[in-house]
């Protein structure tokens, strides 16, 4: 096997914020990697599962991330090494192992859970910060602000988490989980799976978990102790500063850039990557001399609180706290560079437009030359005809349709004309309906339709559908199966038609139909009037009803080598289009690969977006749209 010495130039790579935790837990010896995908922590494990076979690793997609850090707990309990990478709804998933776990311990392997937040919520239907899942568990929290770090604090993580048989939690977030820098790479070390002799005791924390509690309380105390000589913690000083900045994460980042931007030279700055428990002791020292304290992190004022409940322990009414509680800085959203500066001239007395030496009527005029891009399906994407057809049917039954969805590509069926009603968590769509399937008893009249995508089946659909067989709900669900996680990468689930060796389908028909719903019948995705035909027949019968769709993705196909050229070309006859009076397939229909020709006052195919599906001929009601060589 390969070493990595880190001693040369050679070994100093570019790296993303997650290849860089991928890395660290290389180094760090880890062996056992359980996980489901979920913007922005997705790339940490695809990364190892490139690796598992040169390092001798075993890395999983587990069906959601409860059952990872199942699956991880079970192997550090047997002595290897894990690592359970989650985004932080998936947190929520597997909050309720977590909140069991702490107290039970993870044995001598060691297990870090690496949970990567996503501020403003580019990928996530919440911008929820993680980190009081560190407080609510009383486990230990650390934040690197850079790749580098991200690297180098994995192997301290696991020490800690052997050290002391607890989870360690290490938060990212999605710039630092997706921004990329030059990693210096240490040794992988040649470590052999070495598994304990016997299990660890008393894996349960009956009849005494207020015992437990007592002893990982205590536990969380030596790690306090042991944060408090933390050389992970930085100060930048200047000794005669009056002013403190304390940043975590990547917003320690921001406030260097802001600080130089600014010429403010009168700050200090504390790097703080131990944020739970935090170091009390540096703590006092770094404010005991300072007039203004200001907090740099993102999203909660997570550190804010605790210092500002330490504060008023110690009556320090003299200092100045400027944060998201005073609303120097926003409590909500994504930080970046210009937030910083703003909070920190204001902290200076100073007007941020006068430091701000960019032209800023230039700037606003660039910002107003910017088109909006509306969230869409890809060209040929088999959700839109599923949509098209429920918008249909939603016209038919005079509005009378509720759609609960959730989390998936096909949850951009909430900007297809609002044609998705309900969108939450993952799984949540079957549970909402069949609630609202009871309603009928108090005069609740809509037909109710609930929709999941094949990956999302697996991760958490199973009980709602239990559920609404066994109470009845009156109810169509609809599972688009095109066979892959689309919105992630494209990684397998167990119902995927290619499975790797050693792995097994699941066939989601024969799931469904082990609990005897009312009605089941498969669709075919890729056709318009057929979806449309099918999800009518299915609410006009009562009972539970199931609708299994076969679907396919384009950019799966496109990954896999297909190619549409042997196709004939969509084409649309102009003088069948009825132009400006009707304009159904451009703003209705909305497919990516149809335009409007402003000269002409029709609509025309862009080909080179064009996957030639054909589902546009059903949607134009002038038979305008025809599939044919091109003349």
């Amino acid at each position: 096997m390969p070493r990595v010495t880190g001693d040369s130039e050679s070994d100093r790579q570019l790296m993303s914020g997650n290849e860089a935790i991928a890395r660290g837990a290389l180094e760090a010896g880890m062996k056992f990697c359980a996980s489901y995908p979920g913007t922005p922590s997705t790339e940490i494990t695809s990364t190892l599962m490139q690796m598992a076979e040169q390092y001798n690793l075993y890395v999983e997609w587990s069906v959601n991330e409860k059952v990872a850090l199942e699956a991880c707990a079970g192997a550090s309990w047997a002595g290897i090494p894990t690592i359970c990478p989650m985004k932080s709804l998936g947190l929520n998933v597997a909050s309720d192992f977590l909140l069991n776990l702490n107290l039970s311990g993870t044995g001598e392997g060691g297990l870090v859970i690496v949970v990567c937040d996503d501020p403003r919520g580019h990928s996530s239907s919440n911008e929820q910060d993680s980190r009081f899942y560190a407080k609510a568990a009383y486990v230990p929290l650390l934040e690197p602000s850079t790749c580098q770090q991200a690297k180098d604090i994995i192997p301290y993580a696991l020490d800690l988490s052997q050290r002391h048989q607890v989870p360690v939690l290490v938060r990212s977030t999605t710039r630092l989980s997706h921004s990329r820098a030059i990693v210096k790479l240490g040794q992988i070390p040649e470590k052999e799976v070495v598994l304990v002799d016997r299990m660890p005791d008393n894996l349960f924390n009956v009849p005494n978990p207020h015992l437990r509690h007592r002893d990982l309380i205590d536990t969380l105390g030596d790690i306090h102790d042991e944060f408090e000589q933390s050389p992970l913690n930085t100060l930048t000083s200047l000794h005669d500063s009056e002013i403190l900045l304390l940043a975590s994460g990547v917003g320690c980042r921001y406030a260097q850039d802001a600080l130089s931007l600014l010429g403010a030279r009168s700050v200090d700055v504390v790097n703080l990557v131990t944020t739970y428990p935090l170091p009390l002791v540096p703590l006092f020292n770094w404010v005991q001399d300072k007039k203004d304290i200001i907090f740099i992190e993102e999203v909660d004022p997570f550190i804010e609180e605790q210092v500002l409940a330490l504060s008023a322990e110690l009556e320090w009414e003299q200092r100045s706290f400027w944060g998201k509680r005073n609303g120097a800085v926003p409590i909500f959203g994504e930080l970046n560079t210009n937030i910083v500066m703003e909070a920190v001239a204001q902290v200076l007395g100073r007007s941020f437009d006068t430091i701000d030496n960019r032209p800023q009527e230039a700037l606003k005029e660039a910002k107003s030359l910017l088109i909006p891009r509306p969230l869409t399906f890809c060209a040929g994407c088999t959700h839109r005809n599923v949509y098209w057809a429920l918008r249909k049917l939603r016209q038919r039954l005079e509005g009378k349709l509720v759609v609960a969805g959730d989390i998936g590509c096909y949850s951009l069926g909430v900007f297809y004309d609002n044609a998705m009603t309900t969108m939450q968590a993952m799984g949540s769509g079957i549970g909402v309906a069949s609630g609202l399937g009871q309603l009928h008893l108090y005069g609740f009249d809509s037909k109710i339709v609930a929709v999941a995508g094949d990956s999302t089946f697996f991760h958490s659909c199973l009980p709602g559908l239990v559920n609404a067989k066994h109470k009845n709900a009156d109810i169509t669900f609809l599972i688009l199966d095109n066979g892959t996680t689309a919105m992630t990468g494209f990684q397998p689930h167990p119902g995927s038609s290619v499975q790797a060796e050693k792995l097994s389908l699941v066939s989601i028909e024969k799931m469904v139909k082990s609990v005897d719903p009312d009605f089941v019948a498969r669709g075919d995705g890729t056709n318009v009037d057929s979806c449309l035909d099918l999800i009518d027949t299915a609410l006009n019968m009562r009972g539970l009803k199931v609708v299994i769709f076969d679907s396919i993705c384009r950019l799966e196909e496109q990954r896999g080598g297909r190619e549409y050229s042997d196709l004939s070309e969509m084409r649309i006859d102009s003088d069948l289009c009825q132009g400006e009076k009707c304009r159904i397939c451009v703003n209705e229909f909305a497919c990516p690969a149809l335009e409007w020709d402003f000269q002409n006052g029709k609509a025309r195919i862009i080909q080179h977006m064009c996957e030639r599906c054909g589902a546009c001929i059903a949607v134009c009601p002038h038979d305008a749209i025809k599939q044919e060589d091109t003349p």
